[in-house]
């Protein structure tokens, strides 16, 4: 008996180009998995332009992109069969395209060419590649976008995005430096002894909490803009000590 020590190694070592002993029962048994021809919203045929089958990454739905982007709101994009939310998504064309239903569907569309004549010919993984590469373009763009526009509020707590890591909420408060942070910039910058995190999801009424955080540095502030500092004539350093010390290095120089 064979032993798998890696399971995803060995799905990818699978072959991609199974015998046709067992094509015809792969694609029965796939066929009855999903519809490889309809969204199952809009009961409109696939295509290579706006209804490209996508996968919903978290519970593995396949919907066209015209159907997704009508649920697509605040960079997420809830399933409409399932109701499983996925959140920081640039945008649609982010999400991966299902490989079966487009490869099977390119095959279709070269044997209808090849019929009529045409040159044409779809090359899928060269398609998905291209799809790849532009959304991946497209995405930086929105991000650049996104930064200028900072901060952004997440809608499930209120706090900021981090304007540094945009897919993290800064739900962190350093109470020495009074300001909020994401994971990430406090375990960077605010692990020092003297720095006390507190973390924002375990307080009851943030607003409250950071209203009085922050009354209590300006009352700081103002406290240390009041102290007077006396003058300590053993600490004074002028003018006639530094024309000493210069006299000194002379008279050093000459031994």
């Amino acid at each position: 008996m064979k032993v798998i020590q890696n399971p995803t190694q060995y799905f990818f070592e699978q072959s991609n180009n199974p015998s046709d002993e067992y094509l015809d029962k792969i694609n029965v048994f796939i066929g009855k998995l999903t519809n490889q021809k309809q969204c199952l919203l809009c009961k409109q045929d696939y295509n290579i332009k706006d209804r490209l089958p996508r996968i919903l990454i978290h519970c593995g739905h396949t919907i066209c992109t015209q159907c997704l982007g009508n649920f697509y709101r605040n960079r997420r994009v809830r399933c409409p069969l399932c109701l499983k939310l996925v959140k920081h998504l640039d945008s649609i064309e982010r999400l991966p395209i299902n490989h079966t239903i487009f490869t099977k569907m390119a095959e279709e569309i070269n044997k209808k060419s090849r019929l009529h004549g045409g040159t044409d010919i779809i090359d899928p993984q060269q398609y998905l590649f291209t799809q790849f590469q532009q959304s991946a373009v497209q995405a930086q763009k929105i991000r650049q976008q996104q930064q200028n526009q900072y901060p952004q509020i997440d809608p499930d707590s209120g706090l900021e995005f981090c304007e540094f890591h945009n897919d993290r909420v800064k739900h962190f408060f350093c109470m020495k430096h009074k300001v909020t942070c994401c994971r990430v910039c406090s375990d960077m910058i605010h692990q020092k002894k003297d720095c006390i995190v507190v973390d924002l999801y375990e307080i009851e009424d943030v607003p409250a909490f950071l209203n009085e955080a922050y009354k209590l540095n300006q009352e700081n502030n103002c406290q240390n803009q009041n102290i007077e500092f006396l003058p300590d004539d053993d600490n004074n350093f002028n003018d006639y000590d530094l024309d000493g010390e210069l006299t000194q290095n002379e008279s050093l120089k000459s031994l």
